[in-house]
C-alpha cells in the first residue's frame, strides 16, 4: 500500500486469546511483521497452539493463559519479563473474550453470567493491571479488542453487553485519570470489531 510502517526491531507483543479467531491471525501476522510475540492461549496444547508453534517464527513463544486464572496470568508475566529481560512490552492486546449464548436472559443461568463477567471484564483488568509495569518501560499500548456490544444493548446479549461495556468504561476512566492523550476508536466493519486502544 506503500503506507510507511514503523519499525519492529526488538519490539515485543502480548496477545491474550491466540488459540483461535482473530487472536489467532494477528499473532500470526505480528510475527510475519517481525514481532516478539508473545501468545497467551487458554490451552497450550490445543490445537491452535500447535499451529502456532509449527507455522510461526522462533520470535513466536506460546504462554499457557487463561485469563481468568490470576496464577496464570502471574506465570506468564514473569516468563515474559525473563525473556524480555530490561525490555518492555511494546503492545499488550486484550483480545480474549467470549460472547455468550444468544438469548432470553430469564433462560441463563447465573454461571453463564458470572463466567462472561470473568472473561471479558475481571480477565481483562487482570492482564491489563499485570502488565502494566512492562507497557510502562518502553512506553508501550494498550489495545482492547470487543464489540459493538459494548456501545449497545442487544436483547438477545444480556450477557455480552454488559460485560463489555464494564470494560469500557474502566479503560476509558483510566485514560482520563491518568491524562494519556491518544484515545479513539476503530472500526472494523467486515468482522464487527471496535478497537479501543489506549496509549501511554
Amino acid at each position: 500500500s506503500g503506507q510507511e510502517l514503523l519499525p519492529v526491531d526488538q519490539k515485543a507483543v502480548l496477545v491474550t486469546g491466540g488459540d483461535c479467531g482473530l487472536g489467532h491471525a494477528l499473532c500470526k501476522y505480528l510475527d510475519e511483521l517481525g514481532f516478539t510475540v508473545f501468545a497467551g492461549v487458554l490451552n497450550e496444547n490445543g490445537p491452535g497452539a500447535e499451529e502456532l508453534r509449527r507455522t510461526c517464527s522462533p520470535r513466536l513463544s506460546v504462554l499457557q493463559m487463561d485469563i481468568t486464572k490470576p496464577v496464570q496470568i502471574k506465570d506468564a508475566y514473569s516468563k515474559v519479563a525473563a525473556m524480555l529481560q530490561d525490555r518492555g512490552l511494546w503492545a499488550v492486546i486484550n483480545n480474549a473474550g467470549v460472547l455468550g449464548f444468544p438469548t432470553d436472559g430469564e433462560l441463563l443461568l447465573m454461571t453463564d453470567y458470572k463466567q462472561c463477567m470473568a472473561v471479558n471484564f475481571f480477565g481483562t483488568v487482570e492482564v491489563t493491571k499485570t502488565f502494566l509495569p512492562l507497557l510502562r518501560k518502553s512506553k508501550g499500548r494498550l489495545v482492547n479488542v470487543s464489540s459493538m456490544g459494548g456501545e449497545s444493548a442487544f436483547s438477545h446479549m444480556v450477557m455480552g453487553c454488559p460485560s463489555q461495556d464494564m470494560a469500557h468504561g474502566i479503560l476509558c476512566g483510566r485514560t482520563k485519570m491518568q491524562g494519556m492523550q491518544r484515545q479513539g476508536w476503530v472500526r472494523i466493519s467486515q468482522i464487527v470489531y471496535t478497537l479501543l486502544v489506549l496509549s501511554q
